[in-house]
Formats: structure tokens, sequence, C-alpha cells
């Protein structure tokens, strides 16, 4: 039998929604438990934020990291071309394929996502993406207002990262592509971040996580009720356990494999397994 594997999942949303919470899944009887949780990770005295979130990750020694953060830049930032000659006539593969997206979108140049701030994979979770979820997703760009910072970090983190097996995950994107696995409904889907109904929400999708015999595919996700509890009080710890469940489908070989290169951007996403419970329940309740 295979020794067990960890998955971690990383949530870098500022010094007091940074979590880390670490799964283990073994093939035997394909199940997965919560190894550890570490939420609101701060700096003390003696230590920054990101020097505790190194000592955390690296002691847990995890086998893949799935972050919340983007781990890829805008091709204008990893540009060497001396004269730029404008994005409309930018020679780089990566941008022509945005110009392409754009004008099969019938994005307006008003509307084009400019290339020092998107990356390709950025207009897929903007565009076709959004034509296959069950509810609009709101898609920031790696360079944005929102996201910037933590593109920055995760630079910085990944050098210090035993674990080099990283995989960037969007939460929102990835309980989206496992909803019908679970029969979450699109009303649990949009109220899980309420401020005034999202902890219950978060906590009836859990427990659906945790159910037994989901489907022939995937593994049983073994929760205590106090696990559940507490992940479903704290949103950053349930979209850390959205990062690491993310890194168990990979090594199930249940997320889609990369649509562009992945040098432009790759974000997890689930495929639809073959068989799932509870087709009735994937509806507008």
């Amino acid at each position: 039998m295979s020794a067990p594997k960890r998955f971690l999942g990383l949530e870098l949303g500022g010094s007091r929604r940074t979590a880390v919470v670490c799964l283990e899944y073994t093939s035997r009887g394909e199940k997965v438990f919560l190894a550890a949780t570490h939420a609101q990770l701060r700096g003390t005295h003696e230590e920054t934020a990101d020097e505790i979130l190194i000592r955390t990750v690296n002691e847990l020694k995890p086998d893949l990291i799935g972050v919340d953060a983007p781990l890829t830049f805008p091709p204008c930032l990893v540009c060497d071309v001396a004269s730029c000659p404008g994005v409309g006539g930018c020679p780089k593969e990566s941008v022509r394929w945005m110009r392409e997206e754009s004008a099969r979108r019938h994005w307006s140049k008003a509307k084009f996502p400019p290339p020092y701030t998107h990356r390709p994979i950025d207009l897929l979770m903007r565009g076709r993406w959004q034509d296959d979820s069950p509810m609009p997703i709101p898609a920031e760009e790696a360079f944005g207002s929102g996201r910037a910072p933590l593109t920055a970090r995760m630079s910085y983190l990944r050098k210090h990262l035993a674990c080099k097996n990283l995989l960037e995950v969007s939460p929102r994107f990835a309980l989206a592509g496992i909803a019908e696995w679970y029969g979450i409904s699109t009303r649990e889907l949009r109220r899980c971040r309420d401020m005034e109904h999202g902890a219950e929400n978060r906590f009836t999708i859990l427990n659906k996580v945790a159910e037994k015999n989901v489907a022939p595919e995937l593994p049983h996700v073994f929760l205590y009720m106090t696990d559940v509890v507490s992940l479903a009080k704290d949103l950053s710890s349930f979209d850390a356990l959205l990062c690491a469940l993310m890194g168990v489908y990979a090594e199930l070989g249940l997320l889609e494999a990369p649509e562009l290169d992945p040098s432009w951007g790759h974000v997890a996403k689930p495929a639809r397994p073959k068989e799932v419970r509870n087709q009735d329940t994937w509806r507008d309740l």
C-alpha cells in the first residue's frame, strides 16, 4: 500500500484572512482526512506573518499546494522586447491569442483586457468559463487592484516553500465545478459568501461534500462535525479547503487538462464525472 499523500490549500487573503488547510489522501478505501487547519495566521514580535506561514507550510510537508493566488504573470510583465509595438502589433503568441479570443467574444476595443493586467487564463475565466458556470462568477485579473498584491506575495513565498508542486485555484470556480458532483444547488452557491447566510450555506455544502458514496469516481472526504462547523464559520478556511481538494482531485485525474500553454496561466477546473448522484438537485431552489 502506498503512503498517504498530503495536499495543502493556501488562502492568501491578507493578514487576518490567510488560512492553511491540509488534507491527507489514502488510496486504501479512497478516503480523504483533514490533517491540519490554521486560520488567521498573523505576525508576532518574533516572526513576520510570511515567516510563520512558510514555517507552517514546510512543517506539514505537502506533496502539492493548491493556492488561491496567480502563479503566472501577464504577458507584458515578462516581456523583454525593447521597443513595444503596442497591443495591436504585439507578436507574442499569448497576446495574439488574447486578441483572437476578444474577437471571438465580440468584445470591443474599449473592453479589451490589457495584457499588462490580464493573462490568457483570465480571459477564459471571464468568458468561456462563465458560459459553463451555473451562475455568474466574479473573475479578477492577475494584476488588478484586488489580485496584484496576492500575486506579488505568492511570487515571494514560493521561493521559500519546500514543496514546488503548486496548483493555482479559484475557490469560486472550484466550488461551481464540483456543485453537480455533490448536489449543491445554485442557491447555496450564491449564498455561501453572504455576510448573513454564508456560514449556514457553507455548513450545508460541507455536509454534502462529506457524504459517503457520492459517486464512484469521488473519494470519501471524512470530516468530523466539529471540523464542518469550524470550516463553515471561517470563509478563508473554507476557501483553503477547496484549494486542497483541487489537489486531491488532480491526483485522481478529476480535473480538466490545461486548455492553454501552462505558461499563459492554468487554473484548476473540475471535470465532469461519468456518474453523479442527485442529478435532480441541480436546479435553482
